[in-house]
């Protein structure tokens, strides 16, 4: 990862964890939710691995260890799952969904730099709370703060 888009990372992590476990919500519309909130732009791979896109997410969360970030994009409530670092780790993000199903725990398997997109399809008057996780194995290395409730819609 270049030295910039690091930095950009690090102050939208920053912002990020400013944010404690406030609840952020759109009072009027997502674009007006959105103006100002942390993002990045992160390269996306397809749920099937066939193609990789760019694709830009706000209140990224990055794990201690800096090896996984995860966030999240309310047009079409999308949770971007990231190996941040060539550590032969994979990422994970641990979340909860506004629909109270509990914990749950979405590994993904990408290659250092990229993301996997997994599409939450929950309603948009919903909201989810995620961390970011590095693992080996089904071992927990580090693990992030929750991101605090955001809004889906």
């Amino acid at each position: 990862m270049n030295r910039r888009v690091f930095a950009a990372l690090g102050a939208a992590v920053g912002l990020t964890l400013g944010l404690g476990t406030a609840v952020a919500h759109a009072d009027s519309s997502t674009e007006a939710f959105l103006e100002g909130a942390p993002s990045i732009t992160v390269s996306a791979t397809s749920a099937s691995g066939d193609f990789t896109a760019a694709a830009e997410c706000y209140f990224p969360v990055v794990s201690p260890d800096r090896g996984a970030l995860v966030c999240f994009n309310p047009y079409g409530e999308h949770l971007y799952i990231c190996d941040n670092a060539p550590d032969g780790h994979h990422p994970a993000a641990r979340y909860y969904r506004s629909d109270k199903s509990g914990l749950k725990v979405k590994h993904a398997a990408v290659k250092s730099g990229n993301c996997y997109d997994h599409n939450l399809s929950i309603p948009e008057s919903g909201w989810v709370n995620y961390q970011a996780c590095n693992y080996e194995k089904d071992t927990r290395l580090s693990c992030s703060s929750f991101s605090g409730r955001i809004s889906a819609g």
